[in-house]
């Protein structure tokens, strides 16, 4: 621990993950100050040449109100970013807690950095200390409120410039049914073929119904995305189920062939013996 000015300690980062203090909160720390409680440091991060608050801020303009100069400090070593994540981490572990609106705004700009908004909503969630789905909702709105351009410049390597579509970039295309070639006895290869041509366009068809249903539904976009998240993870769930069902069916079927075949050899077993033991 270490006392610094506080004259030394940067508060214009950006580093206030709240919207804004709760001066209630900061009289109340005051005073309390001054009958002489002792409070936890607040973190700093020094990055070589500049103290940037992370996490503290209400007891830091407490003791500021009350005229100190210094105040007890844990400083850490990193750079304005280290103390971004940090503030963007601190009250999930302690301290007063965040509003939901305080969330959000936390979890928008993670998702508006350039490294952070490459996480995935659990890590986001994880960080943050909210849930997965909270997260989703906030990209979901993000999204809809700053739809992706759909049409793009394209330079082709004799310089000629041309537009470009790109909604339906990166989307999954439907593959056509493929057409079976004819011959008079198929083989195992052409049979598993087909049988997984048919599964997959039954997997398809299953998505499409819960897209109708739920499209059909009397509710919020947001609701809506997050019980398609919801209905998507339990089919994977139920198509493990099924797997592990079906390997199943296959060892109890080898096991009562196989008793079935030892059932038999005893039996020719029992009777040989009576041959020999008249």
């Amino acid at each position: 621990m270490k006392q610094i000015k506080i004259t030394a300690i940067r508060i214009d980062g950006g580093t206030q993950a709240r919207l804004q203090l709760d001066q209630a909160v900061v009289k109340e720390y005051s005073e309390h100050m001054k009958d002489g409680d002792k409070f936890p440091p607040i973190v700093v991060f020094h990055d070589g040449s500049e103290h940037w608050l992370a996490d503290g801020f209400h007891r830091y303009f407490a003791s500021k109100s009350n005229g100190a100069l210094d105040i007890e400090c844990d400083v850490r070593e990193g750079t304005l970013d280290d103390a971004l994540l940090y503030a963007f981490s601190a009250n999930g572990r302690r301290g007063l807690s965040m509003s939901a609106e305080d969330n959000r705004s936390i979890i928008t700009r993670m998702l508006q950095h350039p490294v952070w908004g490459k996480w995935s909503n659990a890590e986001i969630a994880k960080h943050v200390g909210v849930s997965k789905m909270t997260v989703g909702r906030v990209k979901a709105s993000l999204e809809k409120d700053n739809p992706a351009p759909t049409k793009k410049k394209y330079t082709d390597k004799h310089g000629n410039e041309s537009t470009i579509e790109t909604k339906n970039l990166g989307k999954k295309k439907v593959k056509p049914e493929p057409e079976p070639e004819p011959e008079p006895e198929p083989d195992n290869d052409v049979v598993r073929e087909l049988t997984d041509t048919i599964n997959s366009l039954s997997q398809e068809n299953t998505i499409l119904k819960d897209q109708i249903a739920i499209g059909q539904w009397d509710a919020t976009d947001i609701e809506k995305i997050d019980i398609q998240e919801t209905v998507t993870e339990l089919r994977k769930q139920i198509h493990v189920l099924e797997i592990e069902n079906r390997t199943l069916r296959d060892s109890r079927d080898m096991y009562q062939n196989r008793n079935a075949e030892l059932m038999g050899t005893v039996k020719s077993l029992q009777s040989k013996l009576k041959k020999l033991n008249p």
